[in-house]
């Protein structure tokens, strides 16, 4: 019998394409063996394999281990693994790029923009929780182009950080004779135009893509009238940068090289509709469990199921992810489908309501901490939270709990937390969600200052005491 390990090493020498006939007629074996422990290593690919109900890999189900059906999974696993991405976003794009599904027309318009012209800005706008992270994500996956991510609440979203990020991945993957970074590489953007006229001579007439996802959450304290992130209005012939951004933000940049109108992901609804569909029924059929409580609790086909459930999401994706995993795990039961909460803001005042964030007396303790975690710049221990609010470990921790799913949970020698879509932060902040409650922004702003002010002047005492012994 083939061992874990074995299996393993051959899944990574696919990953890195460097398998062989033998591997492959290994996998084969095993596979067809149904072998448990081998089908659970293939989720991190997206595959699923159910007795009796097909092999699920991506969005196409297959019958058996065939040739047509290897060659699927071979270019599943492929396609999964990052290629030369840094190893900062590694664990974002995998996270964004699980159960990802369709958005043809994005990467076609893509391709389309770089066969068409010599060189320029290609953005993507759409609303909170339509994907705009999740499709970029996806594009580095399967191009493996140099990339940076900005993040709002968990960051990096520095200019000097996509300056610092971007800079050293073109110095590694065209072997530019740069180490260190020179110590003006992140004040402004002059030495990435220099690596970029560099790096355009070196690339052999192939285009050079950089992906900047998140415009509107780059932190813009600049003194000066820069584009954002101090990207250069002039490009070198086969540079281009493919962008996100929210819709309704506008963000400086000016350009003297090609750029189009940005492509809206809401002039896509049809295409987005079917996306979305797909999206529901691969998770049912993924999930055992969810498929059993759809037929228990409220006797619906999957087809019934996904059609009042995309009606709900309004094609939001976000939704999608929280609601079907609020199902799995047990909730709803008392709820008819047509009472689900409708839209992604819909469903974060549904939660709040359903967590008793409403009921008198109000719950200001809780109701503060939910704000910490979504003020706060970067991932914070429970001890921090606690030392924040004022409040005990025991009602940090119950609070934590409650709101799980709507915390990005980062474990370094404690676990840290914060807000995981900036779109939660956008509730927190509706002026009809602050009129119900006495908790105000500014005053939660003013918790973390004056506790960060503590710890401040007490680092300054203890150096203060170093200095004089």
């Amino acid at each position: 019998m083939t061992n874990p390990e074995e299996i393993n090493n051959v899944l990574n020498r696919i990953e890195a394409g460097e398998h062989t006939d033998a591997d492959i007629a290994i996998l084969r074996k095993v596979l067809s063996s149904g072998d448990r422990q081998v089908a659970s290593q293939l989720g991190r690919y997206n595959v699923n394999i159910k007795n009796g109900k097909g092999i699920h890999i991506g969005d196409c189900i297959y019958n058996q281990w065939d040739e047509q059906t290897i060659q699927a999974l071979v270019k599943a696993i492929q396609q999964t693994t990052p290629k030369n991405v840094p190893t900062q976003f590694q664990s974002l794009i995998a996270d964004k790029t699980k159960e990802f599904v369709g958005r043809e027309y994005v990467f076609n318009a893509i391709e389309a923009f770089i066969a068409n012209n010599s060189k320029g800005y290609f953005t993507i706008i759409g609303d909170p929780g339509q994907g705009k992270s999740a499709i970029l994500a996806k594009y580095v996956q399967d191009t493996g182009c140099i990339a940076h991510f900005n993040v709002l609440l968990q960051g990096p979203n520095r200019a000097e950080q996509f300056l610092e990020s971007v800079c050293n991945q073109l110095i590694e993957r065209y072997e530019l004779d740069y180490h260190p970074l020179p110590p003006n590489a992140t004040q402004d953007g002059e030495f990435l135009g220099q690596l970029l006229d560099e790096v355009a001579q070196k690339s052999d007439g192939k285009a050079v893509i950089i992906a900047v996802d998140a415009l509107d959450e780059v932190n813009t304290a600049y003194k000066d009238a820069a584009n954002i992130l101090y990207l250069p209005p002039y490009l070198p012939d086969g540079l281009y940068f493919i962008m996100t951004r929210r819709r309704g933000v506008e963000v400086p940049l000016t350009s003297f090289a090609p750029m189009p109108p940005p492509l809206n992901l809401l002039d896509f609804q049809t295409d987005s509709e079917r996306d979305v569909r797909t999206y529901i029924r691969n998770r049912v059929n993924n999930s055992g469990n969810l498929c059993q409580r759809i037929d228990d609790i409220w006797g619906e086909t999957i087809t019934e199921f996904t059609n009042k459930i995309a009606q709900k999401s309004e094609n939001n994706f976000m939704y999608l992810r929280y609601v079907l995993l609020d199902i799995e795990s047990g909730l709803y039961q008392d709820l008819s489908l047509e009472q689900f909460p409708q839209g992604l803001q819909g469903y974060y005042e549904f939660h709040w309501r359903r967590m008793g964030m409403t009921k008198e007396p109000l719950p200001v303790e809780k109701i503060k901490i939910v704000y910490i975690l979504g003020e706060v710049r970067e991932p914070v221990s429970r001890r921090k939270i606690c030392d924040f609010s004022g409040e005990n470990e025991y009602a940090v921790q119950q609070v934590l709990n409650e709101w799980e799913q709507f915390l990005h949970e980062l474990i370094k020698e404690e676990k840290r937390y914060s807000a995981y879509h900036a779109s939660f932060r956008d509730f927190l902040h509706r002026q009809d969600i602050l009129d119900k409650h006495p908790v105000t922004i500014p005053g939660i702003h003013q918790l973390i200052a004056k506790n960060e002010l503590k710890v401040w002047q007490k680092l300054k005492g203890v150096l203060r005491n170093r200095r004089s012994e």
